[in-house]
């Protein structure tokens, strides 16, 4: 029997990144999808080294025209199989500015990477999973699409959004046997969260860790520190896994405890 697929979009770095090398670690091949070639080759030469296969796919998920021509490369490279599909690649837009302060393109943008991205996927990868009757997808949404917040308008919008195709897509694939969730991470200590800590933490002349203690209780994280990548990727193998087998249309709140 071939091995299993998985399809990982933001896949060359971050949380996308630990998802595709965990997948291959428990014996997936995977397409990696970004718009970085070499940041794409670097994971790719990381699963290789695993003994599985890698298909790197640079796609602007803005541009459906070239998310057709990947999923059309994806599927004639894994033969028509894809076991798990997870849209992990996201984008945060402005990070400040409240309604009236930002325009149209910026919140299309948003919506068209975390919400039209992860549909257009969804169109062409879920009728596959459903016609084999086996799959599982997964979503990486975030907190603020269970929340309003200040500023953040078009990101909560769009994960809010994603929120929504989730449950939908899971009600229709149900019955084929295919699961759809949704993970809603909190803050994550992913590189560009630690680059920004230790930038304000120099700014200031503090010391990080005091910069981190004072983030956190901004954030109002009840247990005290932001998620690691780790923490989202072992959801995605808890769901993936025979855990996650009676498990579909749900929302899983990884965030220390924000949304309680």
């Amino acid at each position: 029997m071939s091995a299993p697929v998985a399809f990982v979009t933001g896949a060359s770095a971050g949380t996308g990144r630990e998802i595709a090398c965990a997948l291959a670690a428990q014996g997936h091949d995977v397409a990696l999808v970004g718009r970085r070639t070499a940041a794409l080759e670097d994971v790719a030469a990381e699963i290789a080294a695993m003994g599985r296969r890698a298909l790197v796919l640079t796609i602007d998920l803005l541009d459906g025209a070239a998310i057709d021509a990947g999923i059309d490369r994806f599927l004639d490279w894994s033969q028509g199989r894809v076991d798990v599909l997870v849209n992990a690649a996201g984008t945060t837009g402005p990070l400040s500015p409240q309604i009236g302060g930002f325009g149209l393109a910026d919140f299309d943008t948003v919506i068209g990477t975390n919400l039209r991205a992860p549909f257009a996927i969804l169109t062409r990868l879920l009728p596959v999973m459903r016609a084999a009757r086996t799959g599982r997808v997964v979503n990486i949404g975030g907190n603020h699409g269970m929340r309003g917040r200040a500023g953040r308008a078009s990101y909560s919008a769009s994960k809010w959004g994603l929120r929504g195709l989730s449950r939908s897509a899971a009600l229709e694939a149900g019955p084929d046997g295919v699961t759809v969730n949704y993970i809603a991470p909190g803050p994550i200590a992913v590189p560009r969260m630690r680059k920004a800590w230790a930038e304000r933490a120099a700014a200031e002349g503090a010391d990080e860790a005091a910069v981190l203690e004072t983030y956190v209780a901004d954030m109002g994280i009840p247990l005290g520190r932001p998620s690691e990548p780790a923490d989202i990727v072992n959801m995605v193998l808890f769901l993936i896994g025979p855990g996650g087998r009676n498990i579909t249309g749900q929302e899983l709140v990884v965030d220390g405890g924000v949304i309680v």
